[in-house]
């Protein structure tokens, strides 16, 4: 008899929105942690855009140890924003991973007010202030913010993911982490393949970046995104340098773990085997979490 396949044995999601939040979330950390562990999941990542998320992590981990949880921080404004010291806090109780901005960076801020389904999150978390889009480059060159972070993100062993930055952003961080080696995760480009092509995206692998694919973006309210493209795109640039993730945790979606198992199944669909699917939720995630 063939054995069934199980993608949520062991698995990894390094990309999740949970309670407590500033909006409604389908459940809370601890709720999250107990459906994950029940479904035979390895590890979970929280994370909150506007504070910490570390202490949400580390409490979750005593009362749900058979599952590991970890957080981390995004250096949107409410959190510091380019801060090595916000970040030096994180990983000193525990963080896992350094997001740059997602709701304060410029190029988020300005594809929302081209038409971006993104506005409707920015402006959420603006809480009706003016968001002052936040740069990581100047001359086409990191500003000197964040080599720092990626110094200290390295010397932690931290994953560097970078948040809702542009194209020309992601691909000088590779360049000036060339000789810092922080391990750098691209968050989410299907949610704008029409900047991150390609060919953006091979010149970003090339750099040793991981690519982070997440099924948020294919759910209605998050545009509706093709997972015929995230198969050709995983295609590209090899399963070897890509994770999948959910980017879930809103109550207009199934619950996370949920989320992963349509995911890896929708791919599978879409073409892609399940040993790559598995190798990307399952091998991936550990090695960018130094889990082994």
């Amino acid at each position: 008899m063939t054995k069934a396949w199980a993608p949520l044995k062991d698995a990894i999601d390094l990309h999740i929105h949970i309670a407590p939040d500033t909006i409604e979330r389908y459940y809370d950390s601890i709720s999250l942690a107990k459906e994950a562990a029940g479904k035979g999941m390895r590890a979970l990542v929280l994370k909150d855009q506007m504070c910490p998320s570390v202490h949400k992590a580390i409490l979750t981990n005593l009362i749900v140890p058979e599952v590991e949880v970890f957080g981390g921080i995004v250096l949107n404004h409410t959190n510091g924003g380019l801060n090595p010291r916000s970040v030096l806090v994180t990983l000193k109780t525990g963080g896992k991973v350094i997001w740059f901005p997602t709701v304060d960076a410029e190029y988020g801020i300005q594809k929302g007010k081209e038409g971006h389904w993104i506005q409707r999150i920015n402006k959420r978390n603006s809480f009706g202030y003016t968001q002052e889009g936040i740069k990581l480059i100047s001359n086409g060159k990191c500003i000197k913010e964040v080599e720092e972070i990626l110094r200290i993100a390295a010397d932690y062993n931290a994953i560097v993911a970078t948040g809702h930055i542009s194209p020309k952003e992601c691909l000088a961080i590779v360049d000036s982490n060339a000789n810092i080696g922080a391990k750098i995760l691209v968050t989410h480009p299907n949610l704008w393949f029409e900047d991150f092509t390609l060919d953006v995206l091979k010149s970003l692998v090339q750099g040793k970046a991981v690519i982070e694919f997440t099924f948020g973006g294919l759910t209605p309210r998050r545009g509706r995104g093709a997972p015929e493209d995230i198969v050709s795109a995983v295609n590209s640039v090899g399963y070897l340098n890509c994770c999948l993730s959910t980017d879930v945790g809103g109550i207009d979606c199934c619950s996370p773990p949920e989320s992963l198992r349509s995911f890896a199944y929708t791919l599978y669909k879409c073409g892609l085997t399940k040993e790559k699917i598995d190798y990307m939720i399952k091998c991936k995630t550990a090695e960018l979490l130094g889990l082994g």
